[in-house]
């Protein structure tokens, strides 16, 4: 089994093939299909095993980019589309590079927004526009009630 014959369209997988990622782990395989489908799910599985990509590739695949027909339909071209909370600034970290990696061919970008940095870095990012949203639950918080993260958009929630 690869990652294409489970769904993954082939920016995606040639993305994941120029980091060495050939194979699904179990998680993976079992998550992605149903994932892909819009489906709520639930996985569980030891650290280190692929949970990441398990979520993250229907994540990236699923979200309208600058470059998919469907953009000027978006009610609000460049407002966050998936939003991917994660209890701890490491944890975003790891996870926001994981979906950057799989998405460099993409046109889907990911932000990674966590607390004890400067907020405006964020905030630029946010404003330049993005489709998927790593962070950390009290950043995003500040985000959202400063106005600067917008969630009408939001179609796919992880909570990792």
């Amino acid at each position: 089994m690869n990652f294409k014959e489970l769904g993954i369209d082939q920016d995606i997988v040639d993305a994941l093939e120029s980091r060495g990622i050939t194979s699904p782990f179990p998680i993976q395989e079992q998550a992605i299909p149903l994932a892909l489908t819009g489906q709520d799910i639930i996985g569980q599985a030891k650290t280190g095993t692929g949970k990441t990509l398990g979520f993250g590739l229907p994540t990236i695949q699923r979200v309208v980019g600058r470059d998919d027909d469907q953009w000027g339909s978006l009610q609000k071209p460049g407002a966050p589309q998936a939003l991917i909370l994660v209890p701890t600034r490491e944890l975003a970290i790891q996870v926001g590079n994981d979906l950057s990696v799989a998405s460099k061919l993409r046109n889907a970008r990911v932000a990674t927004l966590y607390g004890g940095v400067p907020y405006e870095p964020q905030v630029e990012q946010l404003t330049k526009g993005l489709e998927v949203v790593v962070g950390t639950p009290g950043r995003l918080i500040d985000l959202y009630q400063h106005g600067a993260l917008t969630l009408t958009q939001v179609r796919t929630v992880v909570l990792d």
